[in-house]
């Protein structure tokens, strides 16, 4: 017997922690400090974050093993761990996982002990080894899955959470897709007495192949089965395509068979399937637990559906329990409880416009345009003019959107409120706050129209400058020229400058391209007229551009070119010969008083 043992307090705290542990010779818990004295290497195998892997014989008896020895031997919870990894494979009889032939793993106190896990040795390629050399079809990768998720489902029942599902996590057995063998518990989560790690919460669990919100470091939702299932759903995903699932949302909000070119492939792979496959992933990716499969049984339910119903339909009670199966998922309900609740907001804003449209004794008229709600926001443009006038005093865009567990509203790009996402509070405090805001807008619009001319909301990323003694300011500092948008208050509908801004703006390239090679300004004609005599003579029926130095000597000047496609090729063009990359000895190097063909 070894000396690490000083008597029966410790016989009795060995037994404390796994039951059953014997220390019989057939135990699978042996008191040997080194996995090199039991065993006879015979190839190192790629290693995970945990240990080190090695291929070897039992010198008892000759039996392969796969050995996993301990990758930081010094550090306490390291070694923890892997106390709770060898109790998995020793306390849990599932075939899909392997069973564990010894381990010392219960000295994991004695730091003399250099830890090892020796299980059964799985013949056969990992997913990543096999997806490398073949092309999965729906069929195969399904079946992979619902093997998976019976593994999933087993280990959940015997209440662990895997955590580390991933490609290099599983072997096909004997190269077969139809039976995986799910390893490497390292980062699993199951009750072990006396054995917690306090300092989980404050680190991230998991793995790079998907990224989950609920394991990231500060979350307490790390024991959740359903982090398990939407790892098998990546593993689907992966076998399809052959590429990681990497996170839930990317910065466009997409889930990962949404983003192109990979929903393109999964079309292909899936055909007439893939509405049915696309709702599994909107649910099985969903960014909130709430909103994703239950457990693993749900998924592997909709999986088998969407495998043996027709896909030509049947009968009309058959087509609507297909329907529903699509739509009446959670993913779907809380898409359309989204949508509703944005839909809400917007309409709550409105009001306290219409509100104080009243208050203002009908002096102005409220219009709106480009209502649209999504899931993601609601938005809408409303606009006091003049009664019985086109003229459009004040132009606000609004946007309620989704902020963590808040609705945040944004008038004119500027957060005015903040509300509850759950109970959303919409009495005095929010009318308040919106009407204050808008009496400040309406008075500075009426003291000084130039300020707050309604098209400037249509430059969305970067309000212009009013002025253009201010723009040449900003612009002498950031070392850049200033690009006025010029048009005649006199002019019908300002020289059509909503409608020409609104093309010539439309991409978003255009305006970053803008926003970073100009000062931009937005001013009635009077501004340049007395600085300049480039517009002398130009008809404004249709409103211009003018580009300046800061010194406001003009370098051209054209008509506002309604043309999204056009207005990208000017601007980009603008950008290359006049951005700040262009200085050598100064800012003057173009000609002065050039016009461009839209100018004739």
């Amino acid at each position: 017997m070894s000396g690490l043992f000083k008597g029966a307090d410790e016989l009795e705290y060995v037994s404390d922690k796994v039951g059953a542990m014997k220390e019989a010779e057939h135990s699978s818990w042996v008191n040997e400090t080194r996995w090199r004295d039991r065993f006879e290497l015979q190839e190192a195998l790629p290693g995970g974050g945990q240990g080190e892997a090695y291929r070897a014989l039992r010198k008892s008896d000759q039996t392969p093993v796969f050995v996993k020895a301990i990758k930081s031997p010094k550090d306490p919870e390291r070694r923890a761990r892997f106390f709770r990894e060898a109790t998995a494979y020793d306390s849990f009889d599932i075939a899909g996982i392997p069973q564990l032939i010894e381990s010392n793993a219960h000295l994991h106190k004695e730091p003399s002990a250099q830890l090892y896990i020796a299980t059964t040795f799985i013949e056969g390629p990992t997913i990543r080894r096999w997806r490398a050399e073949t092309t999965a079809d729906l069929e195969t990768g399904v079946h992979m899955v619902l093997a998976l998720l019976e593994i999933l489902d087993a280990c959940h029942a015997n209440g662990c959470i895997h955590r580390d599902v991933k490609p290099d996590n599983i072997i096909l057995a004997g190269g077969d897709p139809a039976h995986p063998k799910l390893l490497d518990f390292g980062l699993s989560y199951h009750e072990v007495p006396d054995l917690e790690f306090q300092t989980e919460h404050g680190q991230e669990v998991g793995n790079r192949f998907l990224r989950l919100p609920e394991l990231s470091a500060g979350s307490l939702d790390k024991k959740d089965r359903r982090s398990d299932v939407s790892f098998a759903a990546g593993i689907l995903f992966y076998v399809l395509t052959g590429e990681h699932p990497d996170v839930l949302q990317d910065a466009h909000g997409r889930l990962p068979h949404q983003r192109s070119p990979l929903h393109a492939q999964l079309q292909t792979i899936a055909g007439r399937r893939f509405a049915r496959l696309a709702s599994i992933f909107d649910s099985a990716f969903a960014p909130t637990l709430l909103a994703r499969f239950s457990d693993a049984r749900a998924f592997a339910d909709r999986l088998r559906d969407m495998m043996t119903d027709p896909v030509d339909g049947g009968s009309p009670s058959e087509d609507l329990a297909a329907i529903l199966a699509l739509t009446d998922t959670e993913a779907e309900r809380r898409r359309v409880s989204n949508v509703q609740r944005l839909g809400e907001s917007v309409q709550h804003v409105r009001r306290i416009f219409h509100s104080l449209q009243g208050k203002l004794k009908s002096t102005f008229e409220l219009v709106q345009t480009g209502y649209n709600v999504t899931a993601i926001a609601g938005r809408n443009t409303l606009m006091f003019r003049r009664t019985g006038s086109d003229e459009i005093l004040l132009s606000v865009p609004c946007e309620v959107f989704e902020a963590g567990d808040e609705l945040v509203f944004a008038l004119a790009g500027e957060t005015i409120y903040r509300t509850d996402l759950g109970t959303p509070e919409y009495k005095e405090v929010f009318s308040g706050a919106i009407e204050a805001w808008l009496l400040k807008r309406l008075r500075k619009a009426l003291d000084d129209p130039d300020e707050l001319p309604p098209e400037a909301d249509i430059f969305m990323e970067r309000r212009p400058h009013a002025h253009l003694e201010e723009a040449r300011e900003a612009a002498e500092c950031a070392g850049k020229r200033v690009l006025a948008f010029v048009y005649d208050p006199t002019q019908n509908a300002r020289g059509q400058l909503r409608s020409k801004l609104g093309y010539f703006l439309q991409n978003r390239q255009t305006r970053d391209a803008m926003n970073s090679a100009f000062v931009v300004a937005l001013v009635p004609l009077s501004q340049v007229i007395e600085i300049s005599p480039i517009l002398n003579g130009q008809s404004m029926e249709g409103a211009r551009w003018v580009l300046f130095e800061p010194n406001n000597s003009a370098l051209e000047q054209a008509v506002i070119y309604a043309n999204p496609e056009e207005g990208e090729k000017i601007m980009n063009r603008l950008a290359e010969q006049y951005g700040p990359q262009v200085e050598s000895s100064g800012l003057g190097r173009a000609p002065t008083h050039v016009t461009t063909p839209a100018a004739k």
